[in-house]
């Protein structure tokens, strides 16, 4: 259960830093992709981890 709550912690705080990149840099900046990806990534982490 801590694993599940500590990657919903970094979740959310990957989807701030992506919302704050692309209010500056733009949705295909190489920061705002790099960070959608890592977004999905960890997403679908988490949806495998609640899964079990």
């Amino acid at each position: 259960m801590q694993d599940q709550k500590a990657l919903w912690e970094k979740i959310e705080q990957l989807q701030t830093e992506l919302h704050e990149i692309v209010s500056k840099k733009g949705i295909n900046s190489p920061e705002a992709i790099r960070l959608i990806q890592e977004f999905r990534n960890k997403m679908q982490e988490y949806n495998d981890l609640v899964k079990r």
